[in-house]
């Protein structure tokens, strides 16, 4: 995740698998930011030591669909982004720190499932038991999941990128900006006793 220090012009970046290379490949919400011919080696690549990994990237490309006509590859690239590379990420980090605190930023989806929304509400649920089975495997680790309500980012627009005709503007329902979620979360991040909250507009 790349970002600017001024939360309102912040850009998120996730990693996605080429299918070919078996790499990953740096893809931006914002292609002029970052080129997408980037690429890391998934089993190379080692992120530096940090105290503190915070799992925030998630898509929904092509989503917002019946299952059977979502795109297979749009899919794909949901599972990847949303539940393995934090897994691969976290298996990293912990490996070099083991003290390192795991946030998981997972949704309010995991609480209840709206159809046609299967393959992102199947991710986010698989974030949230990933970050349950952990704990249980580790009982020291230091964790945080934080299931966060409808925020208004470029994440609808990115849904639609490819469908602009399907376009629905969800931000049309109560929302949270992006600066009161991140200052929900910085409340209760160096709180060692929460393990979970609930952010909801």
């Amino acid at each position: 995740m790349h970002e600017d220090t001024d939360y309102r012009h912040r850009q998120w970046y996730w990693p996605r698998v080429n299918v070919e290379t078996k790499k990953l490949q740096c893809c931006c919400a914002n292609k002029t930011a970052c080129g997408s011919s980037r690429y890391f080696s998934s089993i190379y690549y080692t992120p530096e030591t940090c105290d503190i990994l915070i799992n925030c990237a998630a898509t929904d490309v092509g989503g917002k669909i019946d299952f059977i006509n979502h795109n297979t590859q749009h899919v794909v690239d949901i599972l990847t982004t949303n539940v393995l590379s934090p897994m691969i990420l976290s298996k990293k980090v912990l490996s070099a720190n083991p003290n390192c605190k795991i946030v998981n930023i997972t949704s309010t989806n995991v609480n209840r499932y709206y159809p046609n929304n299967l393959a992102y509400s199947l991710s986010k649920q698989a974030l949230s038991d990933f970050g349950s089975m952990l704990k249980l495997d580790y009982p020291d680790l230091q964790y945080l999941e934080v299931r966060l309500g409808l925020t208004k980012t470029n994440f609808n627009n990115n849904r639609y990128r490819y469908n602009q005709e399907r376009y629905n503007d969800v931000y049309t329902n109560c929302h949270l900006s992006v600066e009161h979620a991140v200052i929900r979360i910085i409340d209760v991040l160096f709180d060692s006793s929460i393990k979970m909250i609930e952010i909801s507009p």
